[in-house]
């Protein structure tokens, strides 16, 4: 008896969509207001937002790397070496991807990473003014 009420909750769970699959729209939204959020500098409702979209699961490269940028900002560098290590695996524009990790690094204090991951984003796309300015920063707070 008790099984076929446990078949008949899950069965109505499917049914209302607990078990579905996230909405695409309702993901990418959360994703667009949390990169809005960071743009206005509200770094803790970002991250929330961000959160919302599940990037941890879904792998969205978008999501992870502003939620990296928001827990970065925030101080969680614990979730954003979580989303830097899951782009490192596939992440396509690697240059953004070593300039972000060189900053937070430099938001650490830790700024012999922080020189090694920005040497690497220069050196991967030389011409990029906000990787220049990174460097540039970094050298004038510690001449390595």
């Amino acid at each position: 008896m008790k099984a076929v009420t446990l078949l008949t909750f899950l069965a109505s769970c499917a049914d209302s969509g607990i078990f579905a699959p996230p909405d695409p729209q309702v993901t990418r939204a959360h994703i667009d207001r949390g990169i809005s959020l960071i743009s206005t500098r509200n770094f803790k409702s970002a991250k929330t937002e961000l959160l919302k979209a599940n990037p941890f699961k879904t792998g969205d490269q978008r999501a992870l790397m502003a939620l990296a940028i928001a827990a970065d900002m925030k101080g969680d560098f614990q979730t954003s070496d979580k989303a830097y290590a899951l782009l490192l695996e596939q992440s396509t524009d690697q240059a953004t991807l070593f300039n972000n990790m060189g900053y937070s690094y430099m938001l650490r204090g830790d700024l012999l990473k922080a020189n090694s991951y920005l040497a690497e984003a220069e050196r991967l796309a030389p011409k990029n003014e906000t990787i220049r300015n990174n460097r540039k920063m970094l050298k004038q707070v510690s001449p390595l």
